[in-house]
């Protein structure tokens, strides 16, 4: 998986060829293949492990055992939040957003290993958890990951935060009481 995420990062998707990827891992390319069936596989297990891997723990029965759903949201927002400091998922990000014009192939892979399962585990828990009465649990999701994701992206990547600086918490905080409005909740902060 090492070798393969340093040759996306290193050659993108089109220039990280199989054999190449089995060359710099120490292995034969069968070897990759059965574990991950073809590029397209690998791909997507690499872009799992540095992106949707480390947000399941939040929707997980430990995560969200005696957390109100405020506490819920907020640990995902600063969960999606923290991966804008690891430097191989921006490298990843951008080389994903680089090359989806030329491949818009590369684009669908992190849109369905990625944004896909994200907003899927989101939207599940906002529509199965008893205490939540969101009219539209999809859009909900979509609108508090795309805020959260919004603002890691016009800060981080690209380098908004010298220029229009805007702390993530006031986000997280007006979007929390949002969810409280729209859910019935008391709007209020926690």
């Amino acid at each position: 998986m090492q070798a393969a995420l340093d040759a996306f990062l290193e050659l993108g998707y089109e220039g990280a060829t199989m054999n190449l990827i089995a060359d710099r891992a120490g292995v034969i390319k069968q070897t990759i293949y059965s574990h991950f069936g073809d590029k397209e596989g690998l791909f997507i297990s690499v872009i799992s492990s540095i992106t949707v891997d480390r947000v399941q723990h939040v929707f997980a029965q430990k995560g969200i055992e005696g957390k109100t759903p405020e506490e819920v949201l907020r640990n995902f927002a600063h969960t999606l939040a923290s991966r804008q400091f690891d430097p191989c998922f921006t490298k990843l990000l951008r080389t994903t957003i680089g090359e989806s014009g030329r491949f818009p192939k590369i684009a669908e892979l992190y849109t369905e290993a990625t944004i896909k399962p994200g907003l899927q585990m989101l939207t599940n828990y906002l529509h199965t958890h008893k205490d939540i009465h969101l009219p539209d649990p999809e859009a909900f999701a979509r609108i508090f990951a795309g805020s959260i994701i919004n603002h890691c992206l016009q800060q981080h990547i690209l380098h908004g935060k010298m220029i229009l600086p805007f702390e993530l918490d006031r986000i997280v905080n007006e979007l929390i009481r949002i969810f409280r409005m729209c859910s019935g909740r008391p709007a209020r902060v926690t």
